[in-house]
């Protein structure tokens, strides 16, 4: 389950979003709803929190990427100005590196709607991997380094659409790392919970 993110190719991509997304399920998938929405403190997000924002980053992707597929999309002038992709890209993935310095804030359109997760976040989430990784399948075909997108959650910053998968399974790497840490907390409540 480890790869080098900023040099893999789409075939090592949606086999570790595979595997990072298995392994999401196997070690949070049994928890109840109480214990996916505690909390080490007021200012740290629980499990079911980081599981929900995970899906919705890849919510605000999933749009765009049909539209390319499907051919209706048109690019901005930003997708068109030659140098910002391989800027902007590359740094959002080194900032999301699991165990990588200084803390990435998340845009508020990257943020749940509710702080209370439902119980059945673990089964959505997997439905919800299951979409994307078919989505990033039917890619394969792409020049991914030739088309460029807009991140959602801010008109300058344009990538790769090869970035864009690269930075959803780095992000997915990244809340694997910060989740498991949390369920590792000696304080975290048992199952009776």
């Amino acid at each position: 389950m480890s790869i080098t993110i900023e040099t893999a190719e789409l075939p090592a991509l949606i086999a570790e979003a595979t595997a990072v997304s298995a392994e999401f399920v196997r070690r949070f998938g049994h928890l109840n709803e109480a214990q996916l929405n505690w909390q080490p403190n007021p200012e740290e997000w629980s499990i079911g929190y980081c599981v929900e924002h995970v899906m919705t980053v890849n919510r605000c992707y999933f749009a765009p990427i049909e539209q390319i597929l499907a051919g209706t999309r048109k690019p901005t002038f930003w997708e068109q100005v030659p140098l910002l992709p391989g800027l902007f890209g590359p740094l959002l993935i080194r900032a999301l590196v699991p165990g990588a310095k200084g803390r990435v804030e998340a845009p508020k359109v990257f943020l749940p709607s509710t702080t209370t997760i439902s119980g059945d976040v673990m089964v959505r989430f997997a439905a919800e991997q299951r979409e994307l990784i078919s989505l990033m399948e039917r890619c394969r075909d792409l020049d991914l380094r030739s088309i460029i997108i807009t991140s959602p959650a801010a008109w300058f910053v344009t990538y790769s659409l090869l970035d864009t998968f690269r930075i959803i399974v780095v992000h997915l790497q990244h809340h694997l790392h910060q989740t498991s840490q949390i369920l590792a907390l000696s304080e975290f409540p048992g199952a009776g919970f």
